[in-house]
C-alpha cells in the first residue's frame, strides 16, 4: 500500500452538441490531486492554482469526501493530507466536479494498490456525478461515449483525430449544473429526438473513424441548447456564429462555456466569439487547447 500518490485529471467537455448526456471529450486543462496517508484519522486540505477560493478545505471538500469514503469502504480508517492544484474554471461546464471524483477514485486506487477496470472506476464515479458522460473522458481521455445499463456503465474512447484544436470560451459567471438541467422539458418531439440521434451517430462515427471532417451543421442540438439559452445571453447568436477556421461549435456542458473545434489555433476565432458575448453584456476569455487522448488513467501513478 502507498503512503503517498499524485494524479492529474483533464478538464472535460461533455454534451458535444447532440450527445447529450452520451459523449464527451476531455481537455488539456488539470487538477492535479495529491494524497498522503497519515497516522492519525485527520484530515488535511491545501488548495491553490484557480478560483481556490471556491474550493472549501472543510469536510465538505468533494474530493476529500470522495477519497475518505473509498478508503473507508475498502477497510482503511487513516487520515490524510490532501493538496490540489486546479486549473479547471469552476462552475463553467468543464467537468470541474466530475475531475474531483475521478482524481479521488484515483488517489484511492494508487494508495491501496486494488485492480479496478475502466467499467468498475467510471461505474463508481458516475453514482456520484449522476451521470457517465465527463466522467468517462476525465479517466480514460479523448472522445468519448457512455451509456447506463442500471448500475453498470458501459464505454468506449478513442483518440481525438490529429488536426484538432479547441478553443474555449468561458464567460465571468458561473451556471450549476441544477439550474441548467431544470430549464429542460420532460418530452421531446419525435422530430427532434431523431435529429439529434441521426447527428449523435455521426459525429461518433467520425471520431471513431479517425476523421476531422466536422461541419457546424452537426452540432445543430435540438434538446438542451435552445432552452438553456434562455440562461446565457448571448449563446444563440454565438452557436450561429462562422468562420473559415471553425469546424464545430456547442455549448460545454450544461454552460455557461462555449466548446469550438478548430482547423487551427486561432486567435481571430476566439475573438469573435468574445464579441457576441460582450455585445450581450458578457466578459469572457478564450484559450486554446490540444485535446487530452490520455486522461487519468494515462497518468497513474504519478508518486
Amino acid at each position: 500500500m502507498s503512503q503517498s500518490i499524485s494524479v492529474r485529471v483533464p478538464a472535460t467537455s461533455a454534451n458535444l452538441g447532440c450527445l447529450f448526456d452520451t459523449g464527451a471529450i476531455a481537455v488539456g486543462l488539470y487538477l492535479k490531486l495529491s494524497a498522503s496517508l497519515r497516522t492519525d484519522t485527520q484530515i488535511s486540505i491545501s488548495v491553490r492554482g484557480l478560483h481556490s477560493e471556491r474550493i472549501s478545505t472543510g469536510e465538505d471538500n468533494l474530493a476529500a469526501r470522495v477519497l475518505q469514503s473509498q478508503l473507508g469502504e475498502w477497510g482503511i480508517s487513516s487520515g490524510f493530507d490532501l493538496e490540489i492544484e486546479n486549473e479547471i474554471p469552476i462552475g463553467a461546464g468543464l467537468g470541474s466536479s466530475a475531475a474531483a471524483i475521478v482524481g479521488a477514485l484515483a488517489l484511492a486506487t494508487g494508495i491501496t494498490g486494488r485492480a479496478q477496470d475502466d467499467e468498475e472506476i467510471v461505474s463508481r464515479a458516475t453514482r456520484i456525478e449522476g451521470h457517465p458522460d465527463n466522467v468517462a473522458a476525465a479517466w480514460l481521455g479523448g472522445f468519448t461515449v457512455a451509456m447506463q445499463d442500471g448500475e453498470r456503465v458501459l464505454l468506449r474512447n478513442c483518440p481525438v483525430p490529429r488536426g484538432i484544436k479547441l478553443v474555449v470560451v468561458v464567460p465571468d459567471y458561473a451556471l450549476s449544473t441544477e439550474k441548467a438541467r431544470a430549464v429542460l422539458p420532460q418530452q421531446y418531439s419525435r422530430a427532434d429526438a431523431i435529429h439529434n440521434l441521426q447527428r449523435a451517430v455521426f459525429i461518433a462515427a467520425q471520431f471513431f473513424s479517425g476523421r476531422a471532417d466536422f461541419s457546424q451543421a452537426l452540432f445543430d442540438d435540438r434538446l438542451h441548447q435552445p432552452y438553456r439559452a434562455s440562461l446565457m445571453p448571448g449563446l444563440s447568436e454565438v452557436l450561429a456564429f462562422h468562420h473559415p477556421d471553425l469546424i464545430g461549435i456547442c455549448l460545454s456542458g450544461a454552460g455557461p462555456s462555449v466548446l469550438a473545434f478548430a482547423r487551427g489555433y486561432t486567435d481571430a476565432l476566439g475573438r469573435g466569439i468574445c464579441r457576441i458575448f460582450a455585445a450581450n453584456g458578457i466578459q469572457a476569455k478564450a484559450y486554446a487547447f490540444e485535446p487530452d487522448n490520455f486522461g487519468a488513467k494515462g497518468r497513474m501513478p504519478e508518486s
